[in-house]
């Protein structure tokens, strides 16, 4: 799953506890920047939220509406399809907003951005300027507009120097958005419940020690 889906995944994990709430948020969008072993000196909350994270992504890998989008693709995008999933399920997931959620998309997306704000120092000067970059952008809101998931799909293929597919990724994704969307719609809801059962068996406590600095 991409940004949005993960931080909606990790705000549903644990709605009735602030704390392990905001630290499950900024986990669900540090945890595509955080590589390895998660340091031990760090709050218990952000902690939980990137294991939360890896866990979603674990979970997703085997999902069978997941594998069934990826499958839709055609022969040349099919090896790139889960990357490429992910982006499509935050826009279907913006356009499909009321439905999952009271809270308005804008209200939210800075509910996740102040999560973040206390933690981005812990990240290197690149994962800094992009954090900056998303929320001056507001790329979380912005998932609703067909525009922010094709720029989030051709940066796929730009990264991997596969820029010759994007004219057909491109126009895959276009033709086949309803199928892709009524994926979604069957996915997604698991996804939910994976991220709200996993934070239940959470041992873990809701509050952690800040290192200095």
């Amino acid at each position: 799953m991409n940004f949005l889906a993960h931080c909606l995944i990790a705000s549903r994990a644990s709605p009735d506890d602030e704390a392990m709430g905001a630290g499950l948020i900024a986990g669900a969008i540090l945890g595509d920047f955080v590589k390895g072993t998660v340091p031990e000196r760090w709050p218990a909350p952000l902690q939980a939220g990137i294991r939360l994270h890896r866990r979603i992504d674990a979970f997703s890998n085997g999902a069978a509406g997941i594998r069934r989008s990826c499958n839709r693709f055609p022969a040349d995008l099919r090896r790139l399809a889960p990357v490429f999933v992910d982006i499509v399920a935050d826009h279907c997931l913006a356009i499909d907003w009321p439905a999952c959620h009271d809270e308005p998309l804008e209200a939210f997306s800075q509910r996740c951005y102040a999560a973040l704000a206390p933690h981005a120092h812990r990240l290197d000067s690149p994962g800094r300027r992009y954090l900056d970059w998303m929320v001056e952008e507001d790329l979380l809101a912005h998932y609703r507009y067909v525009g922010a998931m094709e720029q989030g799909l051709l940066s796929i293929t730009r990264r991997l120097g596969r820029q010759h597919l994007n004219g057909a990724l491109l126009e895959f994704v276009a033709d086949r958005l309803p199928d892709l969307q009524e994926d979604f719609r069957g996915y997604f809801p698991e996804l939910l419940a994976h991220g709200r059962d996993w934070t239940a068996n959470l041992a873990a406590p809701t509050a952690g020690m800040e290192e200095p600095g």
